[in-house]
């Protein structure tokens, strides 16, 4: 069917109206936005740190694990034990939402027997280790990030007149690691880690929310930043 000058014309201008009728309706990419706005203040997984679930708010997380305490550099941190180890958690929040968990592990006497002990453990919650050689090539590729929960945004502000610096700035500024092993779910990445400082070792296990490390990717963080300040001085 051919339509002449005026008929196109009217064909355009009836189509400008339906466009143009509700101009205050969501579009359809305004209302996709909308319900992914809507799933992320609900979201709540079955994974995390022990009774804290990744999507938890700092409220919930602090009702979950009552004994964590925000420390003088704005992180949520608690003492614990673990495996009947001392530990050290630190609870790391982005939009003020669960998405990392630290827990460091400085006083072990056989760095060997425990990396077996914490990869039978993890094992048994989170499956079968990714295989070390694929391990190495990730980490070489830079698919495994090694970065701090304490990074992420503080919830309070930080004590400028705090005297001790947290593990986290001497880790960055003066640590070596060596991912041991690796686990993914369809929620949680973790790592188990050694670091090793000039004058002694540490171990770490390295919890990440699986939904929340792509909005993680091109952060730097408040200790990685730090370190790299300090470096430019040897420029």
């Amino acid at each position: 069917m051919k339509l002449g000058a005026f008929g196109l014309l009217g064909v355009l201008g009836l189509a400008a109206g339906c466009a143009s009728s509700n101009p205050d309706k969501p579009s359809a990419l305004e209302r996709r936005q909308a319900i992914r706005d809507a799933a992320d203040k609900t979201y709540r997984s079955t994974e995390g740190f022990q009774t804290a679930h990744w999507g938890m708010s700092p409220d919930e997380v602090r009702a979950a694990l009552p004994e964590a305490s925000v420390a003088p550099d704005g992180t949520l941190r608690l003492k614990t034990t673990i495996a009947e180890m001392p530990a050290e958690v630190a609870l790391g929040f982005l939009d003020n939402r669960l998405a990392a968990v630290d827990v460091f592990f400085q006083d072990v006497a056989d760095p060997r027997t425990f990396q077996t002990l914490m990869r039978d453990l993890l094992t048994r919650k989170f499956g079968e280790p990714k295989a070390a050689r694929e391990v190495k090539r990730l980490v070489k590729w830079g698919d495994v990030p090694v970065r701090f929960a304490a990074d992420l945004a503080p919830l309070q502000e930080a004590d400028g007149a705090a005297s001790a610096e947290p593990l986290e700035s001497t880790l960055a500024g003066q640590g070596q690691f060596k991912v041991l092993n690796r686990w993914t779910s369809l929620e949680s990445h973790v790592n188990l880690t050694q670091w090793t400082l000039p004058a002694r070792g540490i171990m770490a296990i390295q919890y990440e929310s699986a939904k929340y490390a792509p909005r993680r990717a091109g952060l730097i963080g408040r200790y990685t930043a730090k370190a790299r300040q300090e470096l430019v001085k040897e420029l």
